[in-house]
C-alpha cells in the first residue's frame, strides 16, 4: 500500500483550530498515513497540543525547531517524511471528512503531482465557494506552458485553469521521488509567495499531472489576518527575490512567444499587492513622504521597473486596473489618497 505524509508547518494560529484539525486527521484508520508537525517556533500551548497527539498517536510526530519561517518547516517535513506521497497542510483549514478514502484510492496513481478540489469555507462552517474539477481545470489535457502561464495569471483562467489554486501548497500531492531528484524545495528567506516559486519550479520539471474531481480541502477563510489588513516588514523584499528567481528559472520559457507578457503581468499584481501589505497599508507608521521614497526606490529596482513598464492592464478588474495604471504612472498621490488616507479618514 502506498504511503502519506502529511505536513504541518505549526507556528501561530488559535489551539481550538489546531485541535479540529487535527482531531479530523486522527479519524483514519490506515496506518499507512504519518502526519508531521513540524513546530516552527510555535507557542508553548500549540506544541503541547501536538505532542499531546504524538503520544496518543504514534503516526502522529512532533519535530521542533527554531523559528525559520514556513518553508524551513516545509521543507524539514519533506526531508522526514518516510511516505512515497507528500501532503500539506496549514494547520488552520480542515480536510474533508472523507478524505481517508479519497487519498487512499488516489495514491496508486501513476503520477507526480495529484491535484484535488476544494472549497473556501468561513469558520462557521458555511461554504463561501467550491471548486471541483470542472471549475479548476475545465479544459484537459494541460501542458507544463498551460500550467505555468495560469500559476502567473494568478486570480485569472489561463486556457481553462484557475491560476491561484496551481501556487498554493494544499489540495494537491506530491510524488517525494519527484521532488528529491529534481532537488526541489521551497525557497527559504521569502515570507509572500514563495508558493507560486515553487510551483512552478515543480511545472519546468515536466511532471504526470493527475486531476481529482473530490473535495479534499476546506481552505478557511479569515480576513482578519489577510495581507490587507496586516503590515507585513519583508514582503517588499520577498516580491523582488520572487521576481529574480522567476526571471532566472523561466529564462529560456521567457523565450517563448508571449511568455514574458505572463511575467510582467504577474510582477505588476505582486506590486498592486504591496500597495495593500506596505505602502499604503493603514498599520505603516511611516510618513507620507518616507512611504513615498520607498514606493519610488521599489518602482526603480531593475526587476521591478522593467516588467511594470511592459505590463499590461488587460484581463484585471477594473479595481486591479486603476491601481495597476497608477503604479505604472508612479502616482503615489493618487495611491495613497485611495487606499490610504481615504480610509483612515
Amino acid at each position: 500500500m502506498e504511503t502519506i505524509s502529511f505536513i504541518l508547518p505549526i507556528y501561530g494560529t488559535e489551539n481550538s483550530i489546531l485541535e479540529a484539525g487535527l482531531e479530523r486527521l486522527k479519524l483514519a484508520k490506515t496506518t499507512s498515513f504519518e502526519f508531521l508537525l513540524i513546530s516552527d517556533g510555535a507557542r508553548d500551548d500549540l506544541v503541547a497540543i501536538c505532542r499531546r497527539f504524538s503520544e496518543e498517536d504514534k503516526r502522529f510526530k512532533l519535530i521542533e525547531q527554531a523559528n525559520q519561517g514556513v518553508s524551513v518547516a516545509r521543507n524539514t517535513g519533506i526531508k522526514a517524511a518516510k511516505g512515497t506521497w507528500l501532503l500539506f497542510v496549514d494547520p488552520d483549514d480542515l480536510l474533508a471528512e472523507k478524505f481517508e478514502e479519497i487519498l487512499l484510492e488516489k495514491a496508486s496513481t501513476n503520477a507526480d503531482v495529484i491535484f484535488f478540489g476544494f472549497d473556501r469555507v468561513y469558520q462557521d462552517g458555511k461554504v463561501e465557494n467550491s471548486f471541483p474539477k470542472d471549475k479548476l481545470f475545465p479544459a484537459t489535457p494541460v501542458s507544463m506552458d498551460d500550467l505555468i502561464r495560469a500559476t502567473l495569471s494568478d486570480g485569472a483562467y489561463y486556457n481553462g485553469i484557475y491560476g491561484y489554486f496551481l501556487g498554493t501548497p494544499w489540495a494537491k500531492m506530491f510524488r517525494k521521488s519527484f521532488l528529491e531528484a529534481n532537488q526541489l524545495f521551497y525557497p527559504a528567506g521569502i515570507i509572500k509567495r514563495e508558493d507560486a516559486l515553487f510551483s512552478i519550479e515543480v511545472f519546468l520539471k515536466n511532471p504526470r499531472i493527475n486531476i481529482v474531481d473530490s473535495i479534499l480541502y476546506h481552505y478557511r477563510i479569515d480576513h482578519d489576518n489577510s495581507i490587507s489588513n496586516s503590515y507585513r516588514q519583508g514582503v517588499k523584499e520577498s516580491f523582488i527575490t520572487v521576481s529574480n528567481d522567476l526571471n532566472d528559472d523561466l529564462v529560456d520559457w521567457l523565450q517563448q512567444s508571449d511568455n514574458a507578457l505572463f511575467l510582467d503581468s504577474y510582477m505588476l499584481r505582486l506590486s498592486i499587492e504591496l500597495l495593500f501589505a506596505d505602502f499604503c497599508n493603514l498599520s505603516n507608521s511611516k510618513s507620507y513622504q518616507e512611504r513615498k521614497n520607498e514606493f519610488k526606490t521599489y518602482l526603480e529596482t531593475p526587476v521591478v521597473s522593467k516588467q511594470i513598464k511592459n505590463a499590461r492592464l488587460v484581463n484585471m478588474p477594473m479595481k486591479q486596473k486603476l491601481l495597476g495604471l497608477l503604479i505604472k504612472q508612479r502616482n503615489f498621490y493618487l495611491l495613497n489618497y485611495l487606499l490610504f488616507k481615504r480610509k483612515r479618514g
